[in-house]
């Protein structure tokens, strides 16, 4: 039986590491300068969402009766009826937070009152911010429908095989 200190060890090549981290580098330098960015310009450009899309839910509240359809469908809970006062009627109140984007509210609204938008990418600074009481959720309504009409660069993604994602815009000149 041999010892191990015996046996020779065989030495192994050491990697050039400054050798490697150049290479690294010249291939992150082609790459920069010789390919287009994956990525868009957001938010000056937006993404066209497809028909059927289901974004954000708006509310027109001289439309609707009260009838509470939205609240007893919605699979979340994320409408809620309130007491507006000077108003006979309880008025749906939408949380963000909660939705899910199905549309089942919109779907079940026998006075089209509620509507899917295309926005899906409202930003708020606290939850608290999320819920909306009817009178709150027709002025949010409002700003929503200005925002999706100023909207104007839109662009169509296609998948291209060499260069990943290419964006296309659907302005027709």
């Amino acid at each position: 039986m041999e010892n191990r200190s015996e046996k020779e060890i065989p030495s192994r090549k050491r990697p050039n590491l400054v050798k490697a981290h150049l290479d690294a580098i010249t291939i992150g330098l082609k790459t920069l300068l010789t390919r287009k960015p994956m990525t868009m310009m957001y938010p000056e450009v937006s993404e066209e969402w497809p028909e059927g899309y289901r974004g954000v839910i708006i509310y027109f509240y001289d439309k609707c009766i009260g009838c509470s359809l939205c609240s007893q469908i919605c699979p979340p809970r994320a409408i809620k009826m309130y007491k507006v006062p000077g108003d006979k009627r309880l008025r749906p109140g939408y949380d963000i937070g909660r939705c899910i984007f199905c549309g089942l509210c919109v779907e079940i609204c026998p006075v089209d009152a509620l509507a899917e938008s295309k926005v899906s990418d409202k930003v708020f600074d606290k939850l608290e911010q999320m819920v909306f009481d009817p009178i709150d959720w027709t002025f949010f309504t409002k700003d929503l429908q200005k925002e999706q009409e100023t909207r104007r660069n839109k662009v169509r993604v296609i998948i291209d095989e060499e260069v990943g994602l290419r964006y296309e815009s659907t302005v027709t000149k």
